[in-house]
């Protein structure tokens, strides 16, 4: 698979496979291409050459509705209206509460809700402002998780989660049946080495597959990128209301055919 921007190459022959029931993460330098994959393999764009799969067929001959159904996407910008926090969640989707409360104890942010004077009939406010950054990223992730994708993919999407917040919520999408499969665009080691398969991405193609321990020991720029913040980088945020220590180990910097059952890049 191959995309083109402006005329310039963003990416080249990319073969990524998912398994089903997988956790992977797309690692890379910034600029190399991970967040164009990202969008690739949800569909907001198509590639020039190649094909995006899933289950096997085509996403471009695939009826409108089918990808939004079977897969959701989570950027970095978490878009909150000035609603209710039941109303975010469901964006109009017919569900119980019951369902609403899964999918935000999945995004670990159930516990924030209920102490809200009126839990699920809460105002965000405009955009979201009566929550933390990290608060609206998870009310984010867990509009994607009420509509129970088979494909879920995160772009950056918890950066302003505490680190120990973010292992949680990684870490209940590993067991929970809610996204059978997740697609993380990582930045944190800790993230990374969460992660089944790490797929490195340099200049537009995939450089390495594998696991955190066969790229540390085979692939020189993995190495290099995952290692140059492995002392972190230390900073006051502001999470839930409580000032928490972030200890991120943050790799942004330093720093054809896409498939899986679920969904399939070529």
């Amino acid at each position: 698979m191959s995309y083109a921007y402006n005329g310039s190459d963003v990416l080249h022959d990319v073969t990524l496979s998912t398994g089903v029931g997988s956790t992977v993460a797309v690692v890379g330098p910034t600029g190399s291409g991970k967040s164009t994959l990202a969008t690739l393999m949800v569909r907001l764009i198509d590639p020039d050459r190649g094909d995006v799969l899933m289950n096997g067929m085509n996403a471009r001959h695939l009826r409108p509705g089918e990808v939004a159904s079977a897969v959701a996407f989570v950027p970095q910008e978490a878009l909150l209206f000035d609603d209710t926090v039941r109303g975010n969640v469901l964006l109009g989707l017919d569900r119980e509460d019951a369902a609403v409360w899964e999918a935000l104890e999945a995004a670990d942010v159930a516990h924030v809700v209920r102490e809200l004077p009126d839990a699920l009939d809460a105002q965000v406010g405009e955009r979201g402002a009566n929550l933390s950054g990290g608060q609206r990223q998870r009310i984010a992730l867990a509009r994607a998780l009420v509509r129970r994708p088979r494909l879920l993919v995160l772009d950056d999407a918890t950066s302003s989660v505490d680190p120990e917040v973010e292992s949680r919520i990684l870490n209940r999408l590993r067991t929970s049946e809610l996204p059978s499969t997740v697609v993380v665009v990582a930045y944190r080691r800790a993230t990374i080495a969460l992660a089944d398969h790490i797929v490195y991405v340099d200049r537009g193609r995939v450089a390495e597959a594998g696991s955190h321990a066969e790229l540390l020991d085979r692939c020189t720029g993995y190495r290099s990128l995952v290692t140059a913040y492995e002392g972190g980088r230390t900073g006051r945020r502001t999470e839930g209301g409580v000032a928490a220590e972030d200890t991120n180990g943050d790799a942004r910097s330093g720093a054809s055919t896409a498939e899986a059952d679920e969904g399939r890049t070529a």
